[in-house]
This record gives C-alpha cells, structure tokens and sequence, in this order.
C-alpha cells in the first residue's frame, strides 16, 4: 500500500530538508495567515519553494482574490491549499486567474465527534463535486475546532472521514492531529492513500522534531508491507 506522505507547517529550510530526507511527497507552508500558529511571509515562501526537493504546497485562508494570485505568481508552488470560507465560485474564479501553473487543493472541515459535524457526510460530497467542477485538484479532510481551520493536532472522527473519502469525486487527504503513532491506525481505519501532519511530528509549533519524523517513517513503511 503506497501511501502521499505531506508534512506541513514548515518554517525553516532545515525542517524542510529533515522532511524530505524521509521521504515526503509534498512539503507545506502556511503563508500570511494571522491566526496561524505557524505562518510566514510570502517572501520566506518564495525562498522555501525555490529551495524545495519535494513539491511543495502553500496554506492560505480568508485572503483576497489577488493577494492569492500574487503568492502563487511569486512562489510558483505546486499547489495553493485554500482553507476558509470560500465559495465554490470563488474557488473557480481562483482556477481561471491561476490557469495551469498552480493546482488548486481544499480544504474540507470534520469535527472531531460525528454528532458535531458541520455538515452530514452527503452534504461533504456534494460540495466536493461542485469544486471538483471549479477546478479543485484535491481535498483535504482537516479538523475543524472552533476558531480554528485546522494545524490543531485533534483527530476528525474517522469513520466520517472514510465515508467522505469512498465516495468522494476528487483524491482525498487525511489530516488532523496524525503522527507516527496513529498513521497507521488511521489509514486503515479511512482508507486515505494520502496523509498530511504539521502537529504530530513537532516539538514546538512550526520545528519539526527530528526523532518523531523517523519514527513516522518506520510507521509508513509498515504500510508498504503486503
């Protein structure tokens, strides 16, 4: 089983660096967003992204249309991760401005608990088809606490999580509160094919723990044994 490892919230080269050497997909910063516990500027995000071995992929939520577009102009990532409020129309409108140069990936909110959900697993999907006609890449399932859209090391209740996930209309990743002792755990539990961690692997909020990052590692290779 071939599992798309992200690790995100990354704020120095060096952790970058640490994440690669384990052999993550795709490296993710959070640019610009102020109630973020790990954000840096879109000019440390250039520099990142021009360092990077891996793809990389850059956070952003509630920002104007055209500061997205100048972040993506600017960094030339792989893909910019819109969490927030955005619409379906405005995600397209997102698309048309980026053409082909940036992917596009979204952010998708599950609650910890089932009874909590902001929306049921139907809602989910249907939401997910209308960005998937907007030009949406990817979803990421992320956990939603109020005040906060995510990076908040609580897991999402899993069993909605592998709902959304079988029948959703785009590839899913799997967020919220992982590390190297539940990836496993998790995975099987939602049939994710792809992982996305910034808390579970840190010793501080945005420096990545070197021996947890191992660990992780070991953790995965589990799932590549038949």
């Amino acid at each position: 089983m071939s599992i798309e490892l992200k690790i995100c919230g990354l704020t120095t080269v060096s952790d970058m660096r640490a994440a690669e050497s384990i052999g993550a997909d795709y490296v993710g910063m959070v640019v610009e967003v102020p109630y973020s516990r790990r954000p840096i500027s879109r000019w440390q995000a250039q520099a990142m992204c021009r360092a990077a071995r891996a793809r990389s992929v850059l956070v952003v939520a509630q920002q104007p249309l055209d500061q997205l577009v100048e972040i993506a102009r600017l960094c030339k990532p792989l893909a910019l991760q819109v969490h927030g409020d955005e619409s379906a129309e405005q995600i397209g409108e997102l698309v048309k401005r980026l053409t082909d140069d940036t992917e596009i990936w979204r952010g998708l909110a599950v609650a910890p608990s089932r009874e909590q959900q902001p929306r049921s697993v139907e809602d989910s999907l249907t939401r997910i088809e209308e960005l998937a006609e907007a030009g949406v890449c990817r979803i990421v399932l992320d956990t939603r606490l109020k005040g906060e859209m995510g990076g908040t090391g609580v897991t999402c209740d899993w069993p909605t999580a592998a709902a959304i996930i079988r029948g959703s209309a785009l590839p899913v990743m799997l967020a919220g509160g992982l590390g190297p002792d539940n990836v496993v755990a998790a995975t099987e539990a939602t049939g994710a094919t792809g992982v996305d961690m910034a808390t579970g692997v840190e010793h501080t909020a945005g420096r990545k723990d070197r021996a947890k990052l191992r660990a992780l590692a070991a953790a995965l290779r589990e799932l590549f044994v038949d």
